[in-house]
Formats: structure tokens, sequence, C-alpha cells
């Protein structure tokens, strides 16, 4: 079960700044990014355990849903080949004869 707690302005449930998922309180500390659907709007938040939720408001039927959670110490990112050893890949070279004939005029 989810719960939010909203900060409301100048409209209703502008943005989240709590929530409670399965009784266990989060606290919104960042929002990293918001977009706007026809009747949804998604909060991607960091909560204070360091994690990142995707909560979407529906704005038609006044109810929040969490759409992604992420872990971000458990992703494990590889370096660039460079740093691993290999030489950096060479520049792609492009003709000078003929334009592409996909570059719009």
């Amino acid at each position: 079960m989810l719960t939010v707690a909203c900060y409301s302005g100048y409209r209703v449930n502008e943005r989240p700044v709590a929530f409670t998922l399965s009784n266990r309180p989060f606290k919104v500390e960042e929002i990293i990014d918001r977009w706007y659907g026809e009747e949804e709007v998604y909060f991607k938040v960091r909560a204070n355990d360091q994690n990142i939720y995707l909560l979407k408001y529906d704005a038609y039927q006044d109810c929040w849903d969490l759409v992604f959670y992420q872990n971000p110490g458990k992703l494990k990112v590889l370096p660039p080949a460079y740093q691993r050893g290999h030489p950096p890949a060479p520049p792609v070279q492009r003709g000078t004869g003929s334009q592409s004939p996909f570059v719009l005029n």
C-alpha cells in the first residue's frame, strides 16, 4: 500500500514530500525530475534511504502509484574501455564527397 503526503501550493498535490510504502515511512529528500502526462504527473524522487522512486499521481482518479524503484548502490557501471586497458576507438571519418541523403536543407 502506498500513501503520499504532498505539498499543496498554488494547486492540490503539487509535489510529494513524504510517502509510506508497506507501512515504512520515507521522506522525499530531492525531486530529481518531474514530467506531465495527459492526466498524470510523474515524480522521480530520492528518498531518505538514498534509493530512487518513480511516483505517478493520477489527477483524474486522485491516486498515487509506485512505478519504479532503483537502488543506486547496487548498480555496477563499467568504466570506459580505455580505463580497462583497451585503447579508445578511432573517430569515425566522414566523407567529403556528396552530401548525405539524410541532411535536410
